[in-house]
């Protein structure tokens, strides 16, 4: 009762007298407050001045709308503080007691402002025990600092000491965990900046996984051994090691399977998107498709998780050439009820994918594929399909290079140069003036090939010869990801240009 009087005495003596908050159940629908959330909400406003008009018929200047805007703004604002973490899926059990955590640890400070130790205290007790539970070393560190505070003024010398030399054992950790994520993110943005600082970014992946384990051995950390194991995977890809990627990536799922209550279930749905890529990397159907079935099970089919992991599925069949495990993986994906739902972008990919199956069907005779490409959900007509230049798009310009690609090889199946010469005029825009060594350069060097065989009017050896090198640049180019879709390789560009200098030399010799 004391603790209740204290804080009624307090609430009643310094709270606002009006909190603004925005309250879904009791709202006034019939306020403009509730008009333009509800606009906004639904989509039915989509920018200011449509909204000023629709609510006090004015321009988006003036002075009601404008204040009105602040006061939603502020409303909003103040709710966040009553957000219900528990029903976000993408929050692991480690984030959620973190916002826990941190709302406590504001009300004891606040409390502690306020001359109300005997209730600010246990509640700071309370949330050091929860992060430290969940290893939240910030939470734990601010928390010894307040107890340690608290004990020197009431002159508890014995657990002041103890506080404080927690505290800075805590600040250590927190140091080392910090300075491990800052590790991490210099690695990825060095690597990502330009050509000329991947080698940098290499060279300093192995100083930083050395100093974090040599904090490991200082301190018992989920975090810092979280950044290491990033750090090793994104190591031994910056070096093409993909045996060595695959093996990190393993230990990552391991300790995600130990460790769930640190971890949200998207965690994992990354990891497995990462492994099959990996997979990808090696060229080893095999073992991808093991892996697959070994996780298929804990997935709901038809959902984007589901649908990302056949994606991946279809394009490692594909690039090692078992086509009719390609085939079912695309008839089983496009027989999901919930493919109508996905969107018009992951459609128009799936409709390339159609197009290199029945290029496989027609010109590699691989006439068993048949009965599973004949769909009819994505209205596939391989005439329309051919024809139909894509229009220019950076954003899908791994997808584009795809479908223009293709189009090259039906034509010149066809031996109809001037349809390619038309695809090849439609790449050159995504061609660069200065090509640089990045993740598009695999791209680049399959357009400058294609210009160049253009260039020599379609013959065999005067364009092997002048594309030799450039073909050589393109073998000794790993691909950069297939999680990207700009960097989409449906046949892998190799396999492409080998292909098309095979109809070259059957055009012109045969």
């Amino acid at each position: 009762m004391e603790a209740l009087r204290e804080l009624v005495e307090l609430v009643t003596r310094k709270r606002v007298k009006k909190v603004e908050l925005f309250d879904e159940q009791s709202r006034n629908k019939n306020s403009n407050y509730y008009q333009l959330f509800e606009g906004i909400h639904t989509q039915k406003y989509d920018s200011d001045e449509a909204a000023a008009q629709d609510i006090y018929q004015c321009d988006a200047s003036a002075k009601k709308y404008l204040i009105l805007k602040t006061r939603l703004k502020q409303k909003l604002l103040n709710t966040l503080f009553f957000l219900d973490t528990n029903i976000q899926e993408h929050l692991s059990p480690r984030e959620v007691a973190l916002h826990e955590c941190e709302r406590a640890l504001y009300h004891s400070k606040i409390l502690l402002q306020n001359q109300s130790a005997s209730i600010a205290i246990p509640i700071a007790e309370k949330t050091y025990k929860k992060a430290k539970e969940y290893q939240l070393t910030s939470i734990e560190y601010d928390c010894a600092q307040i107890l340690a505070r608290y004990h020197a003024e009431e002159k508890n010398y014995r657990d002041f000491v103890n506080f404080r030399n927690l505290s800075e054992r805590l600040e250590k950790k927190r140091q080392a965990e910090d300075r491990a994520e800052r590790y991490y993110l210099e690695t990825i943005t060095t690597y990502q900046k330009s050509k000329l600082s991947r080698e940098a970014a290499r060279e300093m992946a192995p100083a930083h996984i050395q100093h974090i384990r040599e904090d490991l051995q200082k301190y018992k950390s989920q975090v810092l051994e979280s950044y290491l194991l990033k750090l090793q995977t994104l190591h031994s890809q910056y070096e093409n090691n993909y045996a060595a990627t695959l093996k990190s990536l393993s230990e990552r799922e391991q300790r995600l399977k130990q460790n769930t209550s640190l971890y949200a279930p998207e965690a994992h749905n990354i990891l497995q998107l990462e492994k099959m890529v990996t997979f990808l990397h090696l060229k080893d159907y095999e073992n991808g498709e093991k892996y697959y079935q070994t996780i298929h099970q804990i997935q709901d089919e038809g959902s984007t998780q589901w649908f990302a992991l056949q994606e991946l599925r279809l394009l490692l069949a594909l690039h090692t050439q078992e086509y009719t495990a390609a085939a079912q993986v695309f008839k089983h994906s496009l027989e999901q009820s919930n493919f109508k739902n996905i969107s018009d972008a992951e459609k128009e990919k799936w409709l390339v994918f159609q197009a290199y199956l029945h290029y496989s069907y027609r010109y590699q005779k691989q006439k068993e594929i048949r009965p599973l490409i004949q769909n009819t959900k994505l209205n596939f007509k391989l005439s329309e399909f051919v024809d139909d230049r894509p229009p220019f798009s950076k954003e899908s310009r791994g997808l584009q290079v795809c479908m223009l690609a293709v189009q090259v090889l039906y034509y010149l199946e066809r031996l109809d140069t001037e349809g390619a010469k038309d695809c090849i005029q439609a790449l050159e825009n995504y061609r660069r003036r200065y090509p640089k060594k990045d993740e598009y350069y695999r791209s680049e060097c399959l357009i400058g090939m294609l210009l160049e065989m253009k260039e020599q009017d379609f013959r065999f050896y005067q364009t092997r010869k002048k594309t030799s090198k450039t073909f050589q640049e393109l073998r000794s180019t790993s691909i950069e990801s297939k999680n990207d879709p700009k960097l989409l390789e449906v046949f892998p560009f190799e396999f492409i240009w080998e292909n098309i200098l095979e109809k070259l030399k059957n055009f012109r010799y045969g």
